[in-house]
């Protein structure tokens, strides 16, 4: 009797730690896949633009050259992978789209800084000359979807918006 006892309890203890090596290992493969699918770049931040540019054709507002994007955004060093930025032809209208690419979700608090520091800075210039254009400064929209932000500023930010979380939700075909 003895014996079937000490058998039924190594069975349940066996049972047991068989049961939570399973549910770490499905815990650990689930966290891994959310972690790849979260850093995963489909799309270049310029792709991402194009697009919104492509749909809602907006007429005022041109390409900014890579190299001359830093005059505008000071962003640190490692913080971005990529970017893409669009400003208003006419130095009388605020209206922006720009689309960056984090290294990495954790530096989100590093963009949103320096994009603070952009918007305030030209709000500045805005504040007395330009009331509308002031206040779609402050209007600004910031969207961020895993790797990705998205800085809208114009009449248009709702629906910029929707078309980059649209394009960055779609499923893989």
């Amino acid at each position: 009797m003895e014996k079937t006892e000490q058998s039924g309890r190594k069975w349940i203890i066996f049972t047991v730690v068989t049961l939570i090596f399973t549910i770490a290992i499905l815990t650990c493969a689930f966290l891994m896949v959310h972690h790849i699918r979260e850093n995963y770049a489909r799309y270049t931040p310029d792709q991402i633009t194009q697009q919104i540019i492509k749909e809602l054709e907006p007429e005022d507002l041109v390409k900014v050259e890579p190299g001359q994007i830093s005059k505008h955004y000071d962003i640190p060093d490692g913080v971005i992978e990529a970017s893409s930025l669009y400003m208003s032809k006419s130095s009388e209208s605020a209206s922006e789209l720009a689309c960056f690419l984090l290294t990495d979700t954790s530096k989100n608090n590093q963009l949103l800084q320096a994009i603070h520091a952009h918007i305030s800075a030209k709000a500045s210039g805005f504040k007395s000359l330009n009331p509308t254009q002031y206040n779609a400064l402050k209007n600004v929209l910031i969207s961020q979807k895993g790797r990705y932000v998205l800085v809208s500023v114009g009449s248009v930010t709702t629906a910029e918006e929707k078309l980059f979380l649209d394009l960055l939700s779609q499923k893989n075909t």
